[in-house]
């Protein structure tokens, strides 16, 4: 099971940041784009302030974790960690009053990402997903999320989890009128907020816990869901037991939409036919669920066929 515990640490710190300590990250942030290490001269005159104060306030978030500094290159330059970015985007959402409190308690893992449970002002529950592409992920960037690669000159981790939290976003915008995907709410640099849906993966729930009846029936759901989304336009890309969720009313929701393509991407196809294949192998060794592959790849292909004419028209 992929599962990578961190903790939030930006929420730890939150209540001690003021208002120039937000300047401050934003000014690393900004100034991340012209240098890997952002000197404290630039930082220190974005944000309006002198020299010394400034080195002092990042020196409290440094030691935050917020930021890290390095001397040892003629000059000091200080780089925005992971935690740090989300602040910046904690601090968004709370000042659009799209939240007011996040648990510091998982209620999500990916290989990718952690997610949150979230309060908004009138206290409904929401969830906020927090990518973390290269924190754990940068010795197989190429084999996944390769769209947002291409044709890029050099960028942080930091732009690319922004960009694949963006392109998500893009997705469930699409997605959510019309399939049991998760309804987006906002979006800001490398996090989402979205709808709270209670519920389980289908990947923790033990062999037993279904029987092969109720096995069939959600894997027919399943499969009904996504001939839809295909149709569509849209192939997941890397549909498993991992990226589904068995709601509590037994209903289905399709997760994990960053790795989407359209059907008019030259990879769609061979990137479906391995979704199709994962989730019938996974059934079928889990709970005994035999279903012909040829079958249905053959309403998947048209389904495909349709899809690319959508995209295409």
């Amino acid at each position: 099971m992929r599962k990578v515990v961190s903790k939030l640490l930006a929420l730890e710190a939150y209540p001690k940041l003021k208002d120039i300590d937000f300047r401050l990250l934003r000014a690393v942030e900004l100034k991340m784009r012209y240098y890997r290490w952002v000197p404290l001269e630039e930082i220190a005159k974005f944000a309006r302030m002198d020299i010394e104060s400034a080195s002092y306030r990042l020196g409290k978030l440094d030691d935050f974790g917020l930021v890290v500094r390095r001397s040892d290159m003629g000059y000091i330059g200080y780089q925005l960690t992971i935690h740090g970015y989300d602040a910046l985007a904690i601090r968004s959402f709370a000042k659009k009053g799209i939240i007011e409190a996040i648990s510091t308690t998982q209620i999500g893992v990916g290989k990718d990402a952690d997610v949150y449970v979230a309060l908004t002002p009138s206290g409904e529950k929401v969830a906020v997903k927090f990518n973390r592409i290269g924190e754990r992920t940068s010795a197989r960037k190429a084999g996944y999320h390769s769209d947002v690669f291409a044709d890029k000159h050099h960028k942080s981790w930091l732009y690319v989890s922004r960009l694949i939290a963006k392109k998500e976003h893009e997705a469930l915008v699409l997605l959510s009128p019309f399939a049991k995907v998760p309804k987006p709410i906002a979006w800001n640099r490398h996090a989402i907020v979205m709808e709270y849906i209670s519920g389980v993966e289908l990947a923790e729930l033990r062999d037993n816990d279904l029987t092969e009846e109720e096995a069939e029936e959600i894997l027919g759901k399943i499969l009904d869901e996504y001939e839809k989304i295909v149709k569509f336009g849209i192939v997941h890309g890397d549909m498993s037991e991992f990226n589904v969720v068995l709601t509590d009313d037994n209903d289905i929701l399709i997760i994990d939409w960053a790795q989407y393509l359209t059907c008019a991407n030259p990879e769609s196809l061979e990137l479906l036919k391995r979704d199709i294949t994962v989730l019938l192998n996974a059934f079928r060794r889990r709970w005994g669920v035999k279903r012909d592959f040829e079958e249905e790849w053959e309403r998947f292909y048209e389904a495909w066929l349709i899809g690319r004419k959508e995209v295409e028209d």
